[in-house]
Formats: C-alpha cells, structure tokens, sequence
C-alpha cells in the first residue's frame, strides 16, 4: 500500500476514549477518530472531544481520538488501516481513496455560513501588491507562503489561482509554512510576498491588514469519512441519518466545537474541479521549498 510519507505511526498518540462510553460493552474493540491537525494537541483534542463522545453514542460503540502531527502522517495512518473515522478536507480525501478504495464519505461538514464549500485566496498585505498583475513588472520573483502539501489551499490551489491570472508558478518563489494562521502571518510580517490561505482565515486577519488579491470557485467542504472494513453498510448509514438530522443551535449540536454548524449529505461531482486543480499543480510541486 502506498505510504505519504516516511513518518512512524509511533509518532502520533492516542487519547483517553471518550467519557461517555461507559456503559458500552468492555470486550468491544474502539473504534479510532483521527482529527485534522490543525492546531497543538491540547488544542485538537478540546476541539474535538464532544464530537467524539456524539459518534460513540450515534454508533452505540467506543470510539477513541487519535492524533497525528500532521496531514501526511494522517493519511498515512488512514491508509495503513489504523483509523476507522476521520476528518479531511477535499485533496486528502481524494488522495486517501487512491491507496484505500473503501474509504467512503459519511456527510460533510457545514460551514459557519451553513455551506458546505468554501474558497480559497492568495492573500498579501495591504501597502503591499494591490493586484496579481503587478508581479509581471517585478525583477525580484515574488514569494509564496503555503500551507501543507496535502492541504487544498496549499499549492493546488494556489498554484491554479497564478495560473489563472497569468502567472508561470515557475517564476515563484514558493515555501511551507504550516497551518493558516502560520501562513496569514508570514504574509502580515511581509516575510512573504504572498499567502494560499482558506477565505475564512483571510477574513479573520482582514483587520489586521490582509488583502485577498484572487479567490477560487468554491471547492468541497470538510468531510467525515468511514474505512467501511471496520463500519458496515448499516452503521455508516445509521450515522449518516442521525447526522443529517440535527439541526443548528439545536440538541447535540450545541455541545460541539468541531461540526457545531451540522452536517450535509457528501456530493461526488464538486470533487471535480480539485482533481483539475492537483493536476496543474503537479508540475511546479518539486519546486516548493520545506
């Protein structure tokens, strides 16, 4: 089976299994919930615990969360069949399904607008580039600050968004710089010329003084996705109609961090344009440096 990359599983740790589990059956093996790394442990687990403890109930079976330092680890834990439930965002569901077939989207998670798709922009300072355009009257090629690899703003995204307005990513001088915060900062600090970060991080530094420069057509949400050898037909489906019927605001919901604004039902055909854009983006991601 394929590996993402060279990291041990040694290195990612498991967590208490959820404290509503009690009453469950003590010869029953846990399922594992792998989380986006997305922020530091405590973080992630704080994040992601009421979450777990609802998916244990929904399924009536124990389920642990699982942490992964960071997204290739996680799809390298997905792929080895050491995770039975995950959240991913669009490029690594897609480049999970290539190692494991029968990893099947469960339901999508919405956003805080009640979408379940999101955009991503290049982003700059404001005293710095106003449009994508002036980079062409530059000497000095411009800099790039990405997020991970495996992310969907990352260099898919971004690299598409240069290609888009007419910009050769050769001529880019592109660097990973960790999560999006991380990346907005960098832009912020003006250690970089430019930013691929997701729209909502753009808006929560706008006051700070980032500028979106372009924006993507809308790509799919965050999705909850299932190893159907640990989950059968009829669990994954049980879990699927409990979810899509909570409502916002409402019941379990509101005991949630991560998935507080529901969950729609998985559509395949949006995933389209982020096979377009991997397959751009293919062709400059030797370049990117680490």
């Amino acid at each position: 089976m394929a590996r993402f990359a060279s990291v041990a599983a040694a290195l990612c740790f498991t967590l208490s299994p959820s404290s509503g589990l009690a009453t469950q059956p003590a010869t029953q093996q846990a399922l594992v919930y792998a989380p986006l790394p997305l922020e530091n442990a405590s973080l992630t687990q704080a994040r992601n615990q009421p979450l777990v403890d609802l998916l244990a109930r929904l399924l009536q079976r124990p389920l642990e969360m699982r942490l992964y330092p960071n997204h290739a680890a996680l799809l390298d834990g997905i792929t080895s069949g050491d995770v039975d439930l995950a959240e991913l965002g669009p490029l690594p569901f897609l480049l999970a399904r290539e190692s494991l077939p029968g990893l099947q989207a469960v339901a999508t998670f919405r956003e805080a607008d009640g979408r379940t798709d999101y955009r991503c922009v290049l982003v700059a300072p404001v005293d710095g580039l106003r449009a994508l355009f002036q980079i062409a009257g530059r000497e000095q090629p411009p800099t790039l600050a990405l997020t991970r690899k495996e992310s969907t703003c990352g260099p898919t995204a971004s690299f598409w968004l240069l290609v888009e307005h007419g910009i050769d990513p050769a001529f880019v001088q592109a660097a990973y710089q960790g999560g999006h915060d991380e990346v907005a900062l960098a832009v912020l600090r003006e250690t970089f010329t430019l930013g691929g970060v997701k729209d909502s991080v753009a808006r929560d530094f706008h006051g700070l003084g980032l500028r979106v420069l372009a924006a993507s057509e809308p790509v799919p949400g965050f999705v909850l996705v299932a190893n159907t050898e640990r989950l059968d037909d009829e669990e994954r489906e049980g879990l699927q109609a409990a979810l899509l019927a909570l409502t916002e605001g409402e019941g379990p919901l509101t005991t949630l961090q991560n998935g507080r604004h529901g969950f729609a039902a998985f559509e395949r055909g949006p995933f389209e344009r982020i096979e377009a854009m991997r397959a751009l983006a293919a062709d400059w991601l030797d370049q990117v440096l680490y």
